[in-house]
């Protein structure tokens, strides 16, 4: 499931996608242009037909992790966010127009590339983080439609409707652009008995990396569009505080989780890059078939914090490598 080059790579990708979606947005706000839509589902089936074709079963359950670990690490990666996100809620901390945005990052797996390259550089057991993260990535194709239908109301329906309507819209969508794709690129690779080459591992990152980006360049049209250049500034400014606050709580409490029953310093830092971080690879195909195709406003939305918010946290990411490295060689 690796579909980033490195966190520097990914950066300035976002970087230039944010200019170019900025100066030359493209969209489908007025529903009279269908490519945008139908070029973000292509673009969903390629990503997760690529994360099943390198789907490996055996990681499913990292190396020199118990069951208690391995439910404590997805428990707070799934859960301490959103209990970070439902008090900032309750206590009206974020404006309500970003609540949702904020439950939707909170719901999220962990990455992929970034969490293991980044417990690489350190230090860290970059196996049990790719356990974990490659664990978290397919378990959210469950839990993260599950957790939106529950958490986010729809015009004060009941449980039962909520279950009714969201079903009937996502389900198939669902089976259509992930668990079909995923399937099929896991079957295709165990039938053909394709071996892994460099090259093949290079095509299949970039092909996936340059779909991201077309999907972050259209998430960031439709808030343009949308919203607007002036207004969206204003958003991005308002937004941007609590964004920090949240990733400093987010980063706090994914230091004490990691060190609950967790004794080996090298585990201890793939634990703690694994729970502190979301996945925007996972994040905008998601919202893509989570979100109705006519409330693009709606999802604008809710995809600006994820956008930013990965952003941040990759470049936040890099300022612990020495640390950790440092306070590894430490240990006796």
């Amino acid at each position: 499931m690796r579909v980033f080059p490195n966190g520097s790579g990914l950066i300035l990708g976002l970087i230039f996608t944010f200019v170019v979606s900025w100066i030359w947005p493209t969209g489908n706000v007025e529903q009279s242009n269908q490519f945008p839509i139908y070029l973000s589902n292509i673009s969903i089936v390629l990503i997760f037909l690529i994360q099943g074709w390198n789907l490996r079963t055996d990681q499913f359950k990292p190396s020199e992790s118990s069951w208690v670990n391995v439910f404590k690490v997805h428990g707070l990666i799934f859960l301490g966010p959103l209990s970070i996100v439902l008090l900032i809620e309750f206590f009206s901390i974020v404006p309500d127009v970003w609540i949702s945005g904020f439950v939707f990052l909170a719901i999220l797996p962990t990455t992929i590339t970034s969490c293991v390259v980044y417990t690489s550089f350190a230090g860290g057991n970059s196996d049990i983080a790719l356990g974990h993260a490659t664990l978290s990535n397919f378990l959210s194709i469950i839990w993260v439609p599950v957790a939106w239908v529950l958490l986010i109301n729809q015009d004060g329906a009941s449980l039962f409707e909520k279950w009714y309507i969201s079903g009937k819209e996502i389900l198939p969508s669902m089976f259509l652009l992930v668990v079909l794709p995923v399937v099929a690129g896991w079957t295709l690779k165990n039938f053909t008995k394709a071996k892994q080459t460099p090259r093949k591992v290079k095509i299949s990152k970039f092909l996936s990396f340059g779909c991201i980006l077309l999907l972050v360049y259209f998430a960031m049209s439709n808030s343009v569009l949308s919203i607007g250049h002036d207004d969206l500034l204003v958003y991005f400014f308002e937004l941007l505080p609590f964004l920090l606050g949240f990733l400093f709580f987010h980063l706090v409490f994914s230091w004490v989780g990691s060190g609950i029953l967790c004794t080996a310093r090298e585990v201890r830092v793939a634990e703690f890059y694994c729970i502190g971080q979301k996945s925007l690879a996972m994040g905008l195909p998601l919202l893509g078939v989570l979100s109705p195709v006519d409330s693009l406003a709606g999802s604008a939305l809710i995809s600006i914090p994820l956008i930013f918010y990965h952003f941040l946290q990759l470049g936040v990411g890099t300022c612990f490598f020495k640390f950790f490295e440092a306070w590894i060689k430490r240990t006796t």
